[in-house]
């Protein structure tokens, strides 16, 4: 079994800019760079002093239907999971992480972003659960973790520099 970290979670919210300004403002989080999504807004904080946990906030789908959960909930569209409620992990083995998910039977969505850079899993857990893993090739890894327990979003981000 691979080995896992908490990487992040992620929170759903109508307003970005308000979620974000509650937790810097009360909570003590500070922005880190986000990626630029076309079409939604998205805020990436981190706490202060634990370099390693982060929160991201994303624009809610306004067309997305209720979060499905249960035994039925793998049909759900894979484009909605990564904008809903989340727990991200890491792990250096995105491959065997994947293998070992469908080698317990487990359903898997794969999707790669379209910067080409960041391979992404989806699954369920045996309650239905929505899950996710990704790998995401850049300069430096990046490890963020929080708790939030709606949606587990398992993300794998490895450290290759291009090129090599």
């Amino acid at each position: 079994m691979a080995t896992l970290q908490l990487n992040h979670v992620a929170r759903e919210t109508d307003d970005v800019r308000r979620l974000a300004a509650f937790y810097e403002e009360v909570l003590g989080f500070e922005r880190v760079p986000s990626p630029n999504y076309s079409g939604f807004q998205v805020a990436w904080l981190r706490l202060l002093g634990t370099p390693g946990v982060a929160l991201h906030i994303i624009e809610r789908d306004p067309a997305a239907a209720p979060a499905a959960v249960g035994p039925g909930a793998a049909g759900a569209p894979p484009a909605q999971l990564p904008r809903r409620h989340h727990l991200a992990f890491s792990v250096a083995d995105y491959d065997g992480f994947l293998a070992g998910l469908k080698a317990r039977g487990t359903d898997v969505f794969e999707k790669t972003q379209p910067d080409g850079r960041t391979r992404q899993v989806f699954f369920f857990d045996p309650d239905g659960c929505s899950s996710a893993a990704y790998l995401s090739w850049s300069l430096q890894l990046r490890e963020r973790s929080i708790f939030c327990p709606d949606f587990i979003y398992a993300v794998i981000r490895v450290a290759v520099l291009d090129g090599n």
